[in-house]
């Protein structure tokens, strides 16, 4: 990550000699959409990103059961709601340039961050968001695209590449065990990982606005 930022820097700096745009894009893509802010320099744009989803359920349950000494109506009810938020940080870098045409690279890291929101029957189960800050999520993407310019300051473009994403869950409790005469308090800790590294298509449709030409 410190290495990124870094190499933004340096793009910044050498975009102060040359001409230079603001630039916007929105990226429908197969899974979720996207919308970013840059500052294109030349052939490189570093920009921040931002991804959002959310899932909302909602269970009920009624029916009959004995309470000790009747058969009473009963109801049951839990709602849930999770947001994933995905900021991400990265480089676009035009490396072929044909007429109106404009192939580039794009390489971008992201943080996830997942936030839910439990209810059964009226309280709110405060523990999920503890659960969920001990999860880690990392993730990024590397594709190729390529951007038809329509003038100076509007595109349409569209990319496929490889999106990256990791996760770790490390739970630490403590648990009786027997040593041969007595029991005794021992540490223990379990570790979940899981990566995945799917294929992604998406469209966008960018804006480039101020200082100079886009091309």
């Amino acid at each position: 990550m410190k290495k990124v930022f870094l190499l933004l820097a340096i793009c910044a700096i050498f975009s102060m000699k040359g001409i230079s745009q603001f630039a916007f894009g929105v990226a429908p893509g197969l899974s979720t959409n996207s919308a970013y802010f840059g500052y294109k320099a030349g052939k490189v744009v570093p920009y921040l990103g931002f991804q959002y989803a959310n899932i909302a359920f909602k269970l009920e349950q009624k029916g009959m059961e004995w309470d000790g000494l009747n058969v009473v109506p009963f109801s049951d009810e839990m709602k849930f709601s999770g947001n994933l938020y995905v900021p991400n940080l990265g480089i676009k870098f035009f490396a072929i340039e044909k007429n109106k045409l404009k192939a580039y690279f794009n390489l971008s890291v992201a943080k996830p961050m997942i936030r839910a929101k439990i209810v059964e029957n009226g309280t709110e189960v405060e523990e999920i968001n503890d659960v969920l800050k001990e999860i880690k999520l990392l993730g990024g993407e590397f594709g190729f695209g390529v951007e038809y310019f329509f003038d100076d300051n509007f595109s349409l473009g569209g990319e496929f590449g490889l999106r990256y994403m990791h996760a770790k869950y490390t739970n630490d409790y403590t648990q009786d065990v027997y040593n041969g005469t007595d029991m005794q308090p021992e540490d223990f800790s379990d570790t979940f990982k899981i990566g995945l590294a799917p294929t992604y298509t998406k469209f966008s449709l960018n804006f480039y606005f101020g200082g100079g030409s886009a091309q």
